[in-house]
C-alpha cells in the first residue's frame, strides 16, 4: 500500500471518473484468512467531490468509490510455496492481453448477450492489479464452506460455456492471433503441474496425501468397504505418479483446449440480485488462468463446489446444459460455417470429463482443507516479511480435521471409485 498516494489514484480513475476530484482515500484488508491465499487483497475506500453544472453553474457534490487492491504478501515464505510471482505474471498478462483480444474478437459478432463478466481492471503490473470494486454495486460473494447451490452452478456454467467459446471461435477464426496469446514472453503459461515443480512440491504433496488418506479412513473405519477404497485412493496419491499425473492432466489436448479460468471455486466468483434471483455474476482472480481442457473448470466447479448429493442428482443434467450452451455460443459466432458439430463436441466434452475428473480428486487432496478449514487454521497472508529466507521444505498445506472435509473427502474417492473413474 505505500505506493498509494491522492495524485496515483486521481490519475488511476481519471478516464473512468473525470468529473471527481479525490480528498482521501483508506486501505484495510477485503478478504478474511483463509479466504484468499496466493496475493493480499484491499479495499480502498475513496471519498472526494464530483463537479457536474446546471443553470446556476458548478456544483460540488459529495463522491465516495472504492476499488480492490492486490499485491504480493510480504512473507516470502507464503510467495514462494503459492508461487505467488508467476501466477501475477499470469494475472497481467490476461488483463492486459489475454481479454482484450478475446473482447475484441468477440465484438466482431452479432451475439445478443455477450460474455461480459471480467471486472474492469485498472492497472495490472507484474506485482499489482487494481480492479474495480464489485462489492459496491451490490455483488456479494458465496461461502466457501457451503459451496454453491445448483441454481448458482448453471449459472456459472453459462458464462464459463461462454468464456470457453471464446477460445475455440477465435482459435478457428483467427489462430495466428489465439496462439500469440500463448507466448513465453507476455501470454499465460502453467505455472503449478510442470515438470519441474516435482521436487519442489514433493513433500507438499505428500503431507496434503497422508492428510487426506487419514480423513478416509476415520471415515471408513467402521465400513467393510473401506480397503477397496483406500487401496484405489493409494494407487493414485503414489509419490512416484501423482504429481506426473496431474502434470499430464493439464497438457492441452486439441482440438478442444481452451483458456481455462483455472480456479473456477467459490471465492472466485460474486453474484448480483435482483428479488432474490441471481441477475449478474463476475469471475475473479484470473493468477491460475491455463491453456488446457474445458473439463479442469468443469471438474473444479462441480467437484469443489457441489456436494456428493448435489453431483449425484444434477452432475449428467448440469454437462448436458454446458455443452448446450457452449454449442449455442460457437454457433452465434458462425460465419456460416460450422465449427464443430454439436455430437462431436457432446462425446468429445464427456470422455474429457471422465479423462479430468482425476484432476478434481488430485485439487481436492488441497483445496477441501482449504474451503473448509476456520479461519484461524488458515496462512495469514498479511503477515510481515519473514527475517529469514525461507526452504520450500517448510511449505505446508492447510491442515483442519473438521468433519465437513472428511466427508466431502470421502464422498469424492467413494464416487470416483464406484463410477470407474479412479
Amino acid at each position: 500500500m505505500s505506493l498509494i498516494t491522492l495524485e496515483f489514484l486521481q490519475d488511476l480513475l481519471k478516464d473512468e471518473y473525470e468529473d471527481v476530484t479525490i480528498t482521501e482515500y483508506e486501505g484495510a484488508p477485503s478478504s478474511k484468512r483463509g479466504d484468499n491465499y496466493t496475493s493480499m487483497v484491499y479495499r480502498i475506500t475513496l471519498k472526494g467531490s464530483r463537479k457536474r453544472s446546471d443553470e446556476t453553474g458548478e456544483i460540488f457534490e459529495p463522491w465516495e468509490g472504492s476499488l480492490i487492491y492486490k499485491c504480493l504478501p510480504e512473507s516470502i515464505l507464503l510467495r514462494e510455496t503459492f508461487k505467488s510471482e508467476e501466477l501475477f505474471c499470469n494475472e497481467v498478462a490476461f488483463y492486459k492481453k489475454i481479454w482484450p483480444a478475446m473482447a475484441k474478437f468477440q465484438s466482431q459478432w452479432n451475439i445478443a448477450h455477450p460474455f461480459k463478466a471480467i471486472p474492469k481492471c485498472f492497472l495490472a503490473r507484474n506485482d499489482l492489479v487494481i480492479l474495480k470494486d464489485l462489492k459496491e454495486f451490490g455483488f456479494v460473494m458465496p461461502d466457501r464452506k457451503q459451496g454453491f447451490t445448483i441454481e448458482q452452478c448453471y449459472y456459472v456454467l453459462k458464462h464459463l460455456s461462454q468464456f470457453h467459446a471464446l477460445s475455440l471461435g477465435m482459435k478457428y477464426y483467427d489462430p495466428e492471433g489465439f496462439f500469440d496469446l500463448l507466448n513465453m514472453q507476455d501470454g499465460i503459461s502453467e505455472v503449478f503441474f510442470v515438470t519441474e515443480n516435482v521436487e519442489y512440491y514433493k513433500s507438499y504433496y505428500t503431507e496434503a496425501i497422508n492428510n487426506a488418506i487419514y480423513m478416509v479412513e476415520e471415515e471408513l473405519k467402521d465400513s467393510a468397504d473401506k480397503d477397496k477404497y483406500l487401496e484405489k485412493l493409494k494407487s493414485f496419491c503414489s509419490e512416484e505418479t501423482f504429481f506426473q499425473e496431474m502434470v499430464d492432466m493439464v497438457i492441452p489436448k486439441e482440438p478442444l483446449a481452451v483458456i481455462c479460468h483455472g480456479d473456477c471455486w467459490t471465492n472466485n466468483i460474486m453474484f448480483r440480485y435482483v428479488d432474490g434471483d441471481i441477475a449478474e455474476m463476475y469471475m475473479l482472480d484470473f493468477q491460475l488462468v491455463r491453456y488446457a481442457s474445458p473439463a479442469i473448470d468443469l471438474a473444479y466447479l462441480i467437484y469443489l463446489c457441489l456436494d456428493r448429493e448435489q453431483r449425484s442428482e444434477h452432475k449428467a443434467s448440469l454437462l448436458e446444459y454446458y455443452i448446450d450452451e457452449l454449442h449455442k455460443r460457437l454457433v452465434e459466432m458462425s460465419d456460416g460455417t460450422n465449427i464443430m458439430e454439436k455430437e462431436t463436441l457432446s462425446d468429445m466434452l464427456q470422455e474429457e470429463f471422465s479423462r479430468i475428473s482425476r484432476f478434481g480428486l488430485g485439487t481436492a487432496l488441497d483445496m477441501y482443507p482449504i474451503m473448509t478449514c476456520d479461519s484461524n487454521e488458515a496462512p495469514n497472508l498479511y503477515q510481515e516479511k519473514e527475517s529469514f529466507i525461507p526452504s520450500h521444505d517448510t511449505a505446508k498445506p492447510v491442515w483442519t480435521d473438521n468433519e465437513a472435509c472428511r466427508k466431502k473427502m470421502t464422498d469424492l474417492v467413494i464416487e470416483l471409485v464406484d463410477e470407474g473413474l479412479l
